[in-house]
């Protein structure tokens, strides 16, 4: 009962602090930032971006979310960036494995692994070193070889396009690719209206 208050707390803090928080349970820390040529910045909770909206919502059938980033200009920013890591630095595995535009981050000790699924909007990731992060173009630039990894992307920005971002527990009924996070967004609102209806 007190892990199911603690997850349902971090979530609301999660939906709360929209740019930079920690997940809820198991998990990282997840990042946005934004770059103007060859500027970059992290972005902090409940920055405004103008021409960007963020908007979060829990997944109905597993700990996590998905979140859309709708674009509508690009007046502030030219490039999305996005960071994720720190699943339990202190343990024994802390490794991250990315097939195209998903990424698996397996972390634990040896003989109990846990693993956390991700699908982002760019085939554009690479491991960096999570010990240069002070700006996103520095991190994304850094290379590989550190004693923190963290998994870095960038995502070029167009005027009047979304981009999604899915972090979840892979179970029987959530397991998703890219091309099913629209619908699994617009489908979380309508199973709320019903709800609300009945």
């Amino acid at each position: 009962m007190l892990k199911q208050l603690l997850t349902t707390v971090l979530l609301g803090i999660l939906l709360i602090n929209v740019q930079a928080q920690s997940l809820t349970p198991p998990a990282g820390t997840f990042r946005l930032g934004i770059s103007e040529g060859n500027e970059s910045h992290w972005l902090k909770p409940k920055e405004k971006v103008e021409g960007i909206h963020f908007q979060w919502k829990a997944l109905p059938d597993s700990r996590g979310f998905i979140l859309e980033v709708a674009v509508t200009s690009l007046q502030q920013a030219d490039n999305l960036f996005w960071s994720f890591g720190d699943c339990q630095p202190d343990m024994d595995i802390n490794v991250f494995s990315v097939e195209g535009q998903a990424f698996t981050c397996y972390y634990g000790e040896s003989m109990k692994l846990r693993t956390l699924q991700a699908v982002t909007p760019t085939e554009d990731i690479r491991l960096s070193n999570g010990r240069q992060d002070k700006t996103p173009l520095l991190l994304y630039e850094s290379g590989k070889r550190t004693d923190r990894p963290v998994l870095v992307g960038r995502c070029p920005l167009a005027a009047n396009s979304k981009l999604y971002f899915c972090f979840y527990e892979q179970n029987a009924q959530a397991d998703y690719n890219y091309f099913m996070l629209p619908d699994l967004f617009a489908k979380i609102d309508e199973s709320k209206h019903s709800k609300n209806g009945n």
